[in-house]
């Protein structure tokens, strides 16, 4: 099982616009990558993060790629997501170091869980991040919406 968590903006203002800069964490048995190992390189902008990251299940779901890159938008923090023949998915560092072997709907579901968390937390006021983030979920599979 695989749990991602984006850590919304502490000591943000009252008004959150969608560009504050926090962390993203992929934890599985055994294991973790975190933004919060590069420390201040590895802020990102955690909305645009959960935006993209629904992206890219979306197209993984949708099988139009079999692979994709993950790069927090102003960070230094990545991942790659590569599906396998048995369509789970094997997520490493860009270097190739192995994280690990998840399937894909507990990958669709930790992303789909992690960005509702970000929101139930705060949710940024109407702009671009809210709208890529509303965009992404809107074309989120349904069957991962769990």
């Amino acid at each position: 099982m695989i749990v991602v968590e984006f850590d919304a903006p502490g000591d943000a203002p009252t008004q959150v616009t969608g560009f504050e800069l926090g962390h993203v964490s992929l934890r599985w048995e055994g294991g973790a990558h975190s933004s919060r190992q590069l420390g201040s390189r590895g802020l990102l902008m955690v909305y645009l993060a959960a935006a993209d990251m629904l992206n890219g299940v979306a197209t993984l779901v949708a099988g139009r790629d079999a692979s994709y890159l993950f790069t927090g938008a102003a960070s230094a923090w990545s991942f790659a997501v590569r599906r396998t023949r048995r369509h789970g998915l094997q997520l490493s560092t860009p270097a190739g170091r192995l994280l690990c072997h998840t399937s894909e709907a507990d990958y669709a579901m930790a992303v789909w869980r992690g960005t509702e968390q970000l929101l139930a937390a705060r949710t940024p006021i109407d702009g671009g991040p809210l709208t890529d983030l509303q965009t992404a979920i809107a074309a989120f599979p349904d069957a991962h919406r769990r």
